[in-house]
């Protein structure tokens, strides 16, 4: 037999630690924080090309920075239904992320070019000069 008001409380704590878990709270990475958006790199055509899956993340609400051969990712996206409303079931929420990708390259950061479309981030990262091999002429 529960005590009263201990199933309210061990609902409570419930959410507390599905936000937790949800937050990345737990996560032992360093480079993360947060629900960590799927990610795929890729080199085409002499460059690194990254993808990033971001739905519902408003553009204003991200933050891209790029140095050397790290690119780092943060945002958040919130999710508002408005007042008064009754729920039944929560499996999206508003969530912060901030991850940080190391590459196998150095990139140019001033000829980085960023799209977002549709809950998609399309990152065109040029490889810096000075990391492209050079050709050795034998004299």
């Amino acid at each position: 037999m529960l005590l009263p008001g201990t199933l309210e409380a061990l609902l409570g704590l419930q959410e507390a630690m599905d936000r937790s878990f949800n937050t990345g709270f737990f996560d032992s990475a360093t480079t993360n924080r947060g629900v960590n958006p799927s990610v795929n790199i890729f080199e085409k055509d002499g460059e690194m090309v990254l993808i990033a899956e971001l739905p519902g993340v408003k553009k204003e609400d991200l933050n891209i920075e790029v140095k050397g051969n790290t690119v780092r990712l943060a945002g958040e996206r919130t999710i508002e239904y408005g007042e008064d409303i009754s729920y039944h079931r929560i499996e999206r929420d508003s969530s912060k992320f901030d991850r940080t990708l190391r590459l196998p390259v150095n990139v140019e950061a001033d000829r980085v070019n960023a799209e977002y479309k549709d809950g998609l981030l399309v990152l065109s990262l040029p490889r810096a000069e000075s990391d492209k091999p050079k050709q050795i002429t034998i004299q």
